[in-house]
């Protein structure tokens, strides 16, 4: 037979195939119906807060139509990156947003069974509410700081061959602002500006700024080793330490290593870890012998810095149940704590007479090993580990407590 024979056999053979396979009762559906027009597509009149949000933290209220009340039905985009939803309705969306910081965000909310988008009609401004401040990195040994009434930064820096004190301004440009004996464990800038600081032993030293390692001062010895240290309104400078006692030091006293140095509290079996004044009262961050940590505090009595007796205010190792450590401590003007620690979970915890509650902890890691608060609502975070040594600042949206040591 002719080729052209076999060719035209092969053709009806593919004919009656494709026949016979559109026939087929198990054959699939189409995927496509075309008489499937989607539910009504979602849209979106309002987002909450309206002049912009911390990016990673706030809770964002996005109001329209058409939108499900099963959470999971509900997508929320940030550009290109994913929103946590944590409620919803047919008229409200509250969705956390990423870590995404920009000031030109679209918003797209897309629904399950619907086939458009509804899109925010303007460009949403998500901001950062914490970030890595000054010029440090991981190979900058920071230890403490504290800050001055124009908000600039004194560091203490431990590096090869010399511990430094280094200054870091509103520009976050840093120099030189003294030199030291030592790194600094805890510093406080004081009234006559000197920075005097510790190193968890029995000295208290000082330096001006300006002053070249050799001329360093050790200024008093204390009675115990001590950790941290701050002023009251009365000028008294309180020092504290493992040494299980608080001293009140006369930074005014020139007499010599031991002059001007009193015991006001003997803490029997607690160190102390971290130390500050809250208007009338002295609080202390405590360890004791068995590992239990807590704050207690103290009232100021008089001029002369006397303490009364020490008062309970809130039991870490009960809340922690010791599955990680408080390392410091800041007040807030309303007396509420914050508390770091080396938590993996919560490194910043708020403590409010509501109770405790993780502080921001989808943006910060652990540890928080050091806090000193600014003059209004920055509080500057010191977080160390084996890759990083940086400076954070925490817009915390509450004014921290007056500093009494600061010119």
């Amino acid at each position: 037979m002719s080729s052209k024979y076999f060719k035209v056999k092969k053709y009806i053979i593919i004919i009656f195939l494709v026949f016979c396979a559109c026939e087929d009762p198990n054959y699939p559906e189409d995927i496509w119906n075309e008489n499937d027009k989607g539910g009504p597509s979602p849209v979106v009149t309002s987002v909450e807060p309206s002049n912009g949000a911390f990016a990673g933290i706030d809770t964002l209220i996005i109001s329209g139509q058409n939108f499900s009340d099963t959470e999971a039905e509900n997508i929320v985009y940030f550009n290109n990156l994913l929103g946590i939803i944590v409620d919803a309705s047919p008229t409200k969306i509250l969705v956390v947003p990423p870590n995404l910081v920009s000031d030109s965000v679209t918003i797209k909310v897309a629904v399950q069974g619907t086939f458009l988008f509804g899109e925010y009609s303007n460009q949403y401004t998500l901001t950062a509410a914490v970030m890595d401040y000054g010029p440090f990195d991981q190979f900058t040994d920071i230890y403490s700081l504290d800050l001055d009434k124009e908000e600039n930064i004194i560091v203490s820096m431990d590096g090869s061959p010399n511990a430094e004190f280094w200054m870091v301004n509103s520009n976050q440009d840093s120099t030189v602002w003294s030199g030291s004996l030592s790194k600094g464990s805890e510093m406080k800038l004081g009234p006559d500006g000197n920075i005097y600081y510790v190193n968890s032993q029995r000295f208290l030293c000082k330096d001006l700024e300006g002053t070249p390692k050799e001329n360093s001062e050790i200024f008093k010895r204390l009675n115990g080793n001590a950790s941290d240290l701050d002023f009251d309104t009365y000028g008294n400078l309180y020092v504290s330490g493992s040494g299980s006692v608080i001293d009140v030091v006369n930074i005014s006293d020139d007499g010599g290593l031991t002059s001007g140095v009193t015991e006001v509290k003997d803490l029997d079996d607690l160190d102390t870890k971290c130390l500050r004044v809250f208007g009338n009262w002295v609080y202390i961050l405590t360890k004791n012998v068995s590992g239990d940590e807590a704050i207690y505090r103290l009232p100021i009595l008089n001029a002369t810095g006397a303490l009364g007796d020490l008062e309970l205010v809130f039991d870490w190792s009960s809340y922690s149940n010791k599955d990680f450590s408080a390392l410091c401590f800041a007040i807030s003007e309303e007396g509420n704590l914050l508390i770091g620690s080396d938590s993996q979970t919560q490194p910043l915890t708020l403590i409010e007479s509501v109770g405790p509650s993780a502080f921001y902890p989808t943006v910060l890691t652990p540890p928080i090993s050091y806090m000193a608060w600014g003059n209004s609502q920055y509080l500057y975070v010191i977080n160390r580990t084996e890759e990083t040594n940086r400076v954070q600042r925490i817009d915390t949206r509450m004014n921290g407590a007056p500093y009494y040591g600061r010119p």
